[in-house]
Order: C-alpha cells, then sequence, then structure tokens
C-alpha cells in the first residue's frame, strides 16, 4: 500500500471555508501535535499563523497568559498597534462597526493600505525562508514592543476594537482560552465583563480588506476540550464553528513512518518491498497514535534496539514500557490444555470453557479475518457475554483465565456496574472532565488499564449500569482504547474484556417449571432462553441493537447445575476442607456419598437454578464445617487421629466422631 502525506490536515481545510464563511472557531482535540503543513511538520503555532497569511489576513496575532499578545510578523504588530490602547473619549462597544482606527501616535507609521497579491504571495515565501530560530526572536522582539497586552481584561478590549475596525482583516488566536472564558474557573472581579466582552467580540466583528477581496475579522479560541468553554460560545451559534483536531490518519500515518524509516532500528538498510510491507503494518498498529508519538516510535526502536522487522513488540514496548507482553510468552501447551485446565476449576460448563479456550488459541495463533496482519490488533484479545443463573461459575472462569494467561489472579479487576446506575457515575470510569471535582485523580477503568494493560477487566452485572456507560463499552469493544480526563488513553489491545449478566434467571424457574427436579431441562433449551433475555434487554429494552451485533458469538450462555456436577463441587469443597484440616495435623474421613447425596437432593429440590453458592453456604457449612471445627475444639484430639464425619439421622444429618477402627 502506498501511502502519501497530505499538504494540510483536513481541521485546516475545514477551518479555510469555515473562515471563508465569516465564521470565527473554537478549536479543540489534539491541539498539542504536530501539523502537516506544505509537507512538512511543525508545532501548531507556526503552522496556523502560516495557513492564516495564505487565507489572506494582513494581520495576525497570538495571546497566551505566559507570553501575552505577540504577532506573526512586524507587518502584523504594526497594522494592530494603532488599536491596542484606547485613547481617550474612543466609543464604547456599542458603537461597533463605525469605528476608525486612531491617529498614528508621534513617530509611529500609519495603519498600510491594503496590500497587493503578489506582495502576500512574497512575504509569504519570505516567511517560509526563516529559519525556526529567527521566526522566534522575532516573535520575542515583537512582544518586546509597546505597546503591550498581557492581562487577558485588557485583551478583551483590545480585540474587540480589532474586530471592529475595517482597515485590515486580522485574526486573534487565543492559547488555552479555557483559561480565560472558562465557565468553571474561580470567578474574579473582572469575569463578568471578560464574558461580556467575548460575546460582543464574537457578534460585532465586521469584514475588512484582505490580501485578495475581504474577510470578517476572526477570534480564533483553542482549547483541549471544547467543554471546557460556555457552551453559548459555540453550540447553536451561526457566527462560530467548532473544529476538532483529529489524531492523525491511516493514511497520514503511514507516510510519516515511510519517511522516519530509515531512522528506525536497522531501518537504512530495509530492501523495498520489505519496508512497503513494514510501514502498512506499523500504520496500522500505530491506530490512535500522534505525529510526536510515531516520531518517539523511531526513538523508542533505536534506544532498544527492537528494529521495525518486530513491529508488534516494537509498538508494545513504546506503549507499555519495559514490561513483557505474556500474550507472546504463552506456552502453546498451555493453551493446548486450557480447555482441561479450566474445567478443573469451572466445573459443568463445558460450552463456555470450550469458547474461551477457543479464543486463547485464537489470541495464540493469530490468524483473522483481516488480509493485513495488523489490522485487528487494536480490539481486545477477546470479549465475552457470560449470562446464566448466579452461582454457577462465571467469575470464577474469569478468574481461571487470569490465572491461566497472565499467572496472577490478582491481574482480575471486577467493576460491579450497580455501582454505576446514575448518569454522572460513568464520568468514575474515565474521569471528570477539566474543572471538575476529581478531574486530577483519572478515571478507575482507564487508571487499571494505563498500570495493569495486560489483565482480564470484568463488569459484572451490566443490566444495572446507565445507559450512557454502554457508549464506552461500544468504545472499547470496536477501537479498544479510551482516553481519560487528562487526555491519556488506556488500551485494551492486550487485555480480556468479560460482561456478565444474571439476565433471565429470575424468570428461568418459571420458564422450565414444566420440567420435574430429576429431569431439568437440557442445555439448549437453557441457552435458547437466556440469548433472547440478552436480545429483549439490549435491542429492545436499552435500544442498542448494535451491541448484539459487535459481541456476535461472544454471548455466552451458562448451564444449570445438574446433578453430577453438584456431586464434583461437593467433592471439591471436601477436598479442601481435609486439606486445611491436614495442614493443622488432623486427618479427616468423609461419608462423601452420603454427603454428596443429601446436598444433591436438597438442591434439586429447592432449585438448581440459584447456582453453587448454595452448597457451600449454608449446606456444608452448617453440615459439616462448623459440626466439625466444635467437635475438635471440644475433643482436642490427638495428632494423627482419624476423625469421622457421617450421617447422623439427626439435625444437623452430619456426626463427627473418631473414626471407629482406631479404638475409639
Amino acid at each position: 500500500m502506498q501511502f502519501s502525506a497530505p499538504v494540510a490536515p483536513r481541521w485546516l481545510a475545514r477551518a479555510f471555508h469555515e473562515i471563508q464563511r465569516g465564521r470565527h472557531l473554537v478549536i479543540s482535540g489534539n491541539i498539542d501535535d504536530l501539523v502537516c503543513w506544505d509537507g512538512e511538520y511543525q508545532p501548531r503555532r507556526p503552522a496556523l499563523e502560516q495557513f492564516l497569511m495564505v487565507t489572506g489576513f494582513r494581520a495576525i496575532a497570538h495571546f497566551d497568559l505566559v507570553d501575552g499578545l505577540t504577532f506573526a510578523d512586524e507587518e502584523s504588530r504594526r497594522l494592530m498597534a494603532p488599536y491596542l490602547a484606547a485613547p481617550a473619549g474612543q466609543a464604547g462597544p456599542g458603537d461597533a462597526g463605525q469605528q476608525q482606527p486612531p491617529a498614528a501616535a508621534p513617530g509611529q507609521a500609519p495603519p498600510a493600505a491594503p496590500a497587493t497579491g503578489r506582495r502576500a504571495s512574497g512575504r509569504a515565501e519570505a516567511q517560509a525562508r526563516l529559519s525556526d530560530s529567527a521566526l522566534e526572536l522575532q516573535r520575542r522582539m515583537a512582544a518586546a514592543r509597546e505597546p503591550e497586552i498581557r492581562n487577558p481584561g485588557d485583551l478583551v478590549a483590545a480585540a474587540h476594537r480589532l474586530m471592529t475596525q475595517s482597515q485590515a482583516a486580522c485574526a486573534i488566536v487565543i492559547d488555552a482560552a479555557e483559561l480565560i472564558f472558562s465557565t468553571t474557573m474561580p470567578i474574579g472581579e473582572d469575569y463578568p465583563r471578560i464574558m461580556m466582552y467575548l460575546g460582543r467580540l464574537l457578534d460585532d466583528a465586521v469584514q475588512a480588506p484582505a490580501q485578495d477581496g475581504r474577510l470578517r475579522n476572526t477570534m480564533i479560541l483553542v482549547t483541549r476540550q471544547l467543554s471546557s468553554l460556555p457552551q453559548w460560545a459555540y453550540q447553536h451559534n451561526p457566527r462560530v464553528a467548532a473544529i476538532t483536531v483529529d489524531h492523525p490518519g491511516l493514511q497520514e500515518r503511514g507516510a510519516l513512518i515511510q519517511q522516519e524509516l530509515r531512522n528506525f532500528h536497522g531501518g537504512e538498510s530495509m530492501l523495498p518491498g520489505e519496508a512497503s510491507q513494514l510501514v502498512s503494518l506499523l500504520a496500522n498498529l500505530t491506530e490512535g497514535m500522534t505525529i510526536l508519538d510515531i516520531y518517539a516510535l523511531a526513538a523508542t526502536s533505536r534506544t532498544t534496539k527492537i528494529p521495525p522487522t518486530a513491529a508488534r513488540r516494537l509498538v508494545m514496548r513504546h506503549r507499555f514500557g519495559l514490561q513483557d507482553d505474556p500474550w507472546e510468552q504463552l506456552d502453546p501447551r498451555k493453551v493446548r490444555d486450557a480447555e482441561q485446565v479450566l474445567s478443573a476449576r469451572v466445573m459443568g460448563q463445558p460450552a463456555a470453557v470450550r469458547t474461551v479456550a477457543s479464543m486463547l488459541v485464537g489470541a495464540k495463533v493469530g490468524i483473522d479475518f483481516v488480509a493485513d496482519s495488523g489490522g485487528a490488533s487494536t480490539r481486545p484479545k477477546g470479549v465475552f457475554f457470560f449470562v446464566g443463573p448466579t452461582g454457577v461459575g462465571k467469575t470464577e472462569l474469569a478468574k481461571a483465565m487470569a490465572e491461566l494467561v497472565f499467572d496472577d489472579e490478582s491481574a482480575l479487576r471486577r467493576f460491579d456496574m450497580s455501582e454505576f446506575g446514575q448518569e454522572h457515575t460513568s464520568e468514575r470510569l474515565t474521569g471528570a472532565p477539566p474543572g471538575y471535582i476529581g478531574h486530577e485523580s483519572g478515571g478507575v477503568l482507564t487508571n487499571w488499564v494505563i498500570e495493569r494493560p495486560f489483565s482480564v477487566i470484568l463488569f459484572d452485572e451490566i443490566e444495572k449500569a446507565h445507559v450512557k456507560i454502554f457508549d464506552k463499552f461500544l468504545q472499547i469493544i470496536d477501537d479498544g482504547r479510551l482516553t481519560d480526563g487528562l487526555g491519556r488513553t488506556a488500551f485494551f489491545s492486550h487485555s480480556i474484556v468479560i460482561f456478565t449478566s444474571n439476565l433471565g434467571a429470575a424468570t428461568l424457574r418459571e420458564a422450565t417449571a414444566a420440567f420435574p427436579p430429576e429431569a431439568p431441562p437440557g442445555y439448549a433449551m437453557i441457552k435458547e432462553h437466556f440469548e433472547s433475555e440478552v436480545t429483549e434487554f439490549l435491542a429492545r429494552k436499552l435500544g442498542r441493537p448494535e451491541l448484539i451485533g459487535r459481541l456476535g458469538g461472544s454471548i455466552v450462555a451458562f448451564d444449570i447445575l445438574r446433578e453430577p456436577v453438584i456431586a464434583q463441587i461437593v467433592g471439591k469443597f471436601l477436598d479442601q476442607l481435609a486439606a486445611s484440616a491436614e495442614a493443622r495435623g488432623h486427618k479427616i474421613i468423609f461419608d462423601r456419598p452420603a454427603i454428596e447425596r443429601a446436598v444433591v437432593q436438597y438442591v434439586m429440590r429447592e432449585g438448581a437454578v440459584y447456582g453453587a453458592r448454595q452448597i457451600r453456604s449454608p449446606l456444608l457449612e452448617q453440615w459439616v464445617r462448623i459440626p466439625l471445627n466444635r467437635w475438635v475444639m471440644e475433643h482436642a484430639p490427638d495428632p494423627g487421629t482419624r476423625t469421622w464425619v457421617h450421617r447422623s439421622g439427626q439435625s444437623p444429618p452430619f456426626a463427627v466422631d473418631v473414626f471407629p477402627d482406631s479404638g475409639g
């Protein structure tokens, strides 16, 4: 695939059209990245100034709270200077549009006549020939000249005079505009006046002669978060256009990687055919990265000696630091035996275990429905929707996956979605917007993924989450990333994402009432019941049928507990009790057939749809563990004494004694 760098990004093209329509601009998003202008990448400020010159503005200024008001060039300073200090008796903002330029100060040149197109072209060419250091020196010299504006209150007053003059088309760029016009900043003495001026700046601006024709004097507000500015300034305002600076697209990333490949470790010695394939792969793998990130990726390659031929390892090292990728190190034998290993922990759920094992095989082998091996790299390794009765192994299977893949059960992070039922709680996942309480802390979900990118993320009982949170779920499934309120991106590409739900559990007993306890319905009916409940919830109640399409075969219905499985679970818990007793010097002998039979009869009579939790507590807790501990406390048997737990016919139904053949 061939890549070509754009002459300018799309957001600048849109800005050009909006300026021609006479609109002010609010620019937000990826504003700190480099900008491609005329085939070269440069910081946003000089790129924006050159763009405004080409657009036709004759005077261009820039304001921030550090440098105050500075100018794109000497001509901009000369044209704007007469309007920066309000002379005595000058008309107020209400007389906008009729205002004439103040008389030039002694020794100061009067405002210049409109420049011709040839002159504008020559000035742009001269600007392009200046080095970056010369431009910076020129700005500093211009900023040091009087009159000087550093205070936001003085700025808005002077900006209003500039917006309402009709001698030369001017543009004023205000950087970090949220620090001046934010609705969440502490209100100071000048705040009401500044906000009043903002409204008038946007409404009162007039047209003035440009390099070719006429342009409306234009305010350009630059902010990272659009929502940090007052909504009335950009929403449903016909005089203002809100423009989002996106991350570079596939073509732009590919063109830059193609250009920079020689700066990667070993990149200078690659053959053209090999380089072309690597550029395409890296362009896919770097989705969501900025231009600065891609330059840094080349530095990572040189520093770590990882060549671009190891593209996935290089991108992972760049994003996640020095962590080893457990997916690359996953032993193929563990993957082949995954179904057996998982079944030992999660009993009676062969369909769920088989689905998870198949995901692990696919993640390890890597064959997918994409022609390019990097195409699906941003999505999570696996996405599952576990649905079924309570206590049948949904959470246990998630824990088993964390242990199998990451060798650490603590790699599982569970989010109880019943805590996210209100609309405002959705911000807890990704963090509050700038200016709101808790913004500096980030989000609980994004913080976890940034710190533990290799993990299993469990969203428990998602039917209890607020509908707004499902937008974030869609973004995780589709894009594999979320951006928090601090502007940091959390990547889910090396995680397993699991949604669990009990949808349908409350109606299962009614749906299976026609089946006697000794002959419960088969798994096919159970599966159909839960899948229909999920479809009903997502498509009709939630109004998100697209989620069903995204999840596809990842909706895994868990079966009810059946008699052989109940007996297996009882045996597992009795083994745990025996091991615990032996560690304390006690030998326990259980009448296993009797205990298993009693538990199975109770569970099947009361309803196997309630899951396995009742097996441990209250049944084995009340019938075996508590009587056993009490008997040991009362009798203090000698070490090695064999203790017998057997059927008694009383309440509780099991008694504890010394085993008969030991002489008791």
